[in-house]
């Protein structure tokens, strides 16, 4: 990622509507899939400015890494969990480990998609959950993607083979941002269709604050559904992933509390 897109990932992760609602999709997901510890070790790869760390505080005690420092110079707020800088395909942890992995937005930026899952496999104790999240459907590239460095973007057969690939075993895969589908999916068409003036840049667009707040109220109320139903369609995919508890005997207790 661009040292002007850190800044604005910097500005936008804590209020703007895309990054809160989708904390509170993620919650749902959660909430429904992933039982309450507080002796679980969890790890959230890159982990941004730590502002998910809120949300994963009821599963795991959780720490980060990031793979630069960038976020985290002089005078700027501390995230509120330790972070390890690593690249998360060759972590410096130890195998069978962890309860709990999550990264948000994260497989998209990888040449080896697989290979990233099986080094999460790797640091995974038997029975232990991975919940992850991606950018959907292809045909929605834009210079979003391309100011962050994506690799692809990912429908849920896509995302269930790389899972598979991996060793992991898909416990839930559903869409998510479905009622954002045709405000996110028109402004990327429209965007693609218009000719580009300097470098990419994300397609963050300006809301004011009553707006703001009621797009991120509409995001509550579809992550009320997903703590019931998987969705058919959405500018998100989220997987909760384990790995087979019966690869080498019963769990760890780090897995299983």
């Amino acid at each position: 990622m661009e040292k002007e897109e850190y800044r604005r990932l910097r500005e936008h992760e804590e209020k703007y509507w895309w990054h809160v609602g989708r904390r509170e999709l993620l919650a749902s997901v959660l909430r429904r899939g992933v039982p309450a510890s507080r002796t679980r070790i969890g790890l959230d790869v890159g982990c941004g400015t730590g502002s998910n760390f809120a949300i994963l505080e009821p599963y795991a005690r959780c720490f980060g890494s990031e793979i630069s420092g960038e976020l985290y110079g002089a005078g700027r707020p501390k995230p509120p969990r330790p972070v390890v800088l690593a690249r998360g395909e060759a972590m410096p942890i130890g195998e069978g480990t962890l309860g709990l992995i999550t990264f948000f937005d994260v497989l998209e930026h990888l040449d080896d998609d697989v290979g990233f899952l099986r080094e999460v496999r790797r640091l995974l104790a038997p029975g232990g959950l991975v919940l992850l999240s991606v950018p959907a459907y292809p045909f929605l590239w834009s210079e979003h993607d391309v100011s962050l460095h994506h690799r692809r973007r990912y429908v849920r057969d896509t995302l269930e083979s790389a899972v598979r690939a991996s060793g992991l075993v898909p416990r839930r895969i559903t869409y998510g941002m479905a009622t954002m589908f045709p405000l996110i999916a028109g402004w990327r068409l429209l965007s693609k269709a218009l000719p580009r003036r300097g470098p990419a840049k994300t397609s963050y667009v300006f809301t004011p604050g009553p707006l703001n707040e009621l797009l991120v109220g509409i995001l509550r109320l579809e992550a009320r559904t997903l703590g019931h139903f998987d969705l058919p369609f959405g500018t998100s995919l989220f997987c909760l992933a384990q790995r087979d508890e019966e690869e080498s005997g019963a769990p760890s207790k780090a897995a299983r509390r």
